[in-house]
């Protein structure tokens, strides 16, 4: 059996980070508000399609919706889904492990209920 346990987020990450958000956004608080809600409203259709990648065992598909969401996520200030999504990226793109993939989507769907 494979060690996952790098496979996982960091616990200690934080799950909003306004500072983080308003840096990438440019210090345009307006801007970051709007990146922000722009991912929450994105976040049920995009959690759908990865349930559907990966009862498929797409995982081509799976790492490219994870590489999507994760382009969207780095400029909102929410660290905990960015790694999540970074680690559900290189596992689907190894591909050869279900169970690693499977429970690195669930560590992104926490994540991504975990949002304020």
């Amino acid at each position: 059996m494979m060690d996952t346990s790098d496979n996982r987020a960091d616990p200690n990450a934080s799950v909003r980070d306004e500072a983080l958000a308003l840096a990438a956004a440019g210090d345009d608080a307006e801007l970051a508000a709007e990146l922000y809600a722009a991912l929450r409203a994105s976040l049920p259709d995009e959690l759908t399609a990865l349930r559907a990648h990966c009862v498929a065992a797409d995982w081509p598909a799976v790492a490219e919706l994870a590489h999507r969401v994760r382009g969207a996520s780095r400029y909102c200030g929410v660290p905990a889904l960015d790694q999540s999504l970074a680690t559900l990226e290189r596992v689907a793109r190894d591909g050869g492990d279900a169970g690693a993939i499977s429970a690195a989507a669930a560590q992104v769907e926490t994540e991504a209920q975990r949002l304020p």
